[in-house]
């Protein structure tokens, strides 16, 4: 995620230097207009920080926020002051799509982990501010004296799933980020802030959930369109499944039938340690309606792998949503449900942010053309796919995971008229998945079709090649 940044000063939009409220550039004093321009630019969110707030603790540019949120459909992040319950529900209700605690988060945990179990770990999210290692409060005034690899272990703890981390002394400095900072981190959500200053620093950041660029579009350092297009380019991306049976990893053909694989941490750190970009967990057992036991799986994989993790099988609830966030997870893969009842997967996208909902559409060639299967493959929906692949995009999906039944566990290629058909019907991304046997077959999907990631499983879990060997070829 690549997320532009208005700073808010006595409703104008400024740069300060260092966390310095001495040393402050006014931008703008529309910041109104200024997030108009950033979303019609391509932004798909905003960070929003309001400094006099920050000092004071109040919502002190609470009127022009709100006018932020009424001019910009994209979603927004909002900081600054937000120091209760009180505040928290203001924000909320006025449709901020996430709340960042800063101050209070450092003062008074258990708080943080009320707000999590009320709104979701999605709403809440922590700002760690850090000035020589410790983390600063106060609008970057005061020292909490608290060590930031301690606090962000504290927070990973009450539940917290996305941090921005800061180095205050790169803020507002267009040095590029301190990287050794972000290194440490493991077993969270990290959004990269301070001191990016050209789009080498934003293709590095890559690894990490996000990033907020601030001065750079200001000083025009960098081209925000130029960046977006960039973080798409990189977004060919390898996907590793790992299907769940029982609490072992398995693997079926066109689902049927099911083979042992092995442990599922063990296979996942494996293949985070040969760089996969995102691990996906498939509960089968949950999907066909057993006992799931993916979630108890995230959450020990959070705690040991970098990579964004997707979980999916028999989520059919927004309480289910929220489980495997509180759990680790970075999205969600909704299927089955989502077929019937298509408004379940408008409320999640609501709720979560259409970032963090995937739908998983698992069809098969039925005459001349391509049907949507539900219950893991074994239920005819008669739902025409590329009429339910648009209707997905519409009810707010981010992304669609669309499996060939007929090529799934055969390891002889993709279906490319199938991915290629979806691809070119809808606008948001798609990974092709089944059949995958190859890494000239990954290669071939990339240049046959305009899919944004690629699923593997048989490949890598039967020693074919190495997530090295796809990276290699795909370069």
């Amino acid at each position: 995620m690549i997320i532009p940044a208005i700073d808010l000063q006595n409703g104008q939009a400024v740069r300060l230097f260092k966390g310095d409220y001495a040393q402050k550039t006014v931008y703008s004093d529309n910041p109104v207009t200024l997030a108009k321009s950033f979303e019609k630019l391509g932004a798909k969110y905003l960070h929003i920080v309001d400094l006099d707030g920050a000092k004071s603790g109040s919502t002190a540019n609470l009127e022009t926020i709100k006018q932020i949120r009424a001019a910009v459909r994209i979603p927004i992040q909002v900081g600054g002051g937000i120091r209760s319950a009180e505040a928290i529900e203001l924000y909320l209700g006025i449709g901020v799509n996430r709340v960042i605690l800063g101050t209070v988060a450092a003062q008074n945990p258990d708080f943080v982990k009320q707000m999590i179990e009320k709104h979701g770990a999605e709403r809440i999210v922590v700002g760690v501010d850090v000035r020589e290692n410790q983390v600063s409060i106060s609008g970057w005034t005061q020292d909490s004296g608290k060590n930031y690899l301690d606090f962000v272990e504290t927070l990973k703890q009450l539940g917290v799933q996305i941090i921005i981390l800061t180095d205050i002394a790169k803020d507002g400095t267009l040095t590029s980020p301190n990287w050794s900072l972000y290194e440490q981190i493991k077993g969270i959500n990290v959004i990269v802030s301070g001191g990016v200053s050209c789009a080498e620093d934003v293709r590095r950041a890559r690894r990490h959930y996000g990033v907020i660029v601030g001065k750079a579009l200001y000083e025009n350092k960098v081209d925000l369109p130029v960046i977006l297009s960039l973080s798409k380019d990189l977004a060919k991306r390898l996907v590793v499944a790992l299907d769940i049976k029982d609490g072992k990893v398995v693997k079926s053909i066109k689902f049927k039938g099911f083979a042992e694989i092995g442990d599922p941490v063990e296979l996942a750190n494996c293949y985070w340690q040969q760089g996969a970009s995102e691990i996906m967990i498939l509960d089968v057992t949950a999907a066909t309606g057993g006992k799931r036991t993916s979630f108890d799986i995230v959450k020990t994989l959070a705690k040991s792998i970098s990579i964004p993790i997707t979980v999916g099988g028999g989520i059919s609830t927004v309480e289910d949503c929220c489980a495997a966030f509180k759990s680790g997870a970075a999205k969600v893969l909704i299927g089955s449900a989502a077929v019937k009842n298509p408004e379940f997967l408008r409320e999640a996208s609501l709720n979560f942010g259409k970032h963090r909902i995937l739908v998983t559409i698992d069809a098969k060639k039925i005459k001349n053309g391509y049907t949507v299967f539900t219950g893991g493959g074994a239920n005819n929906s008669g739902v025409e796919l590329i009429k339910w692949a648009k209707q997905c995009e519409e009810l707010g999906a981010g992304e669609i995971l669309l499996n060939s039944i007929d090529t799934d566990g055969v390891q002889g290629g993709f279906d490319l008229k199938m991915t290629k058909a979806v691809v070119d019907a809808v606008a948001i991304p798609v990974i092709a998945s089944g059949g995958c046997g190859s890494v000239a077959d990954i290669v071939e999907v990339f240049e046959k079709t305009n899919c944004d990631a690629a699923l593997v499983a048989s490949l890598l879990h039967y020693g074919k090649a190495t997530v090295n060997d796809i990276k290699e070829a795909l370069r």
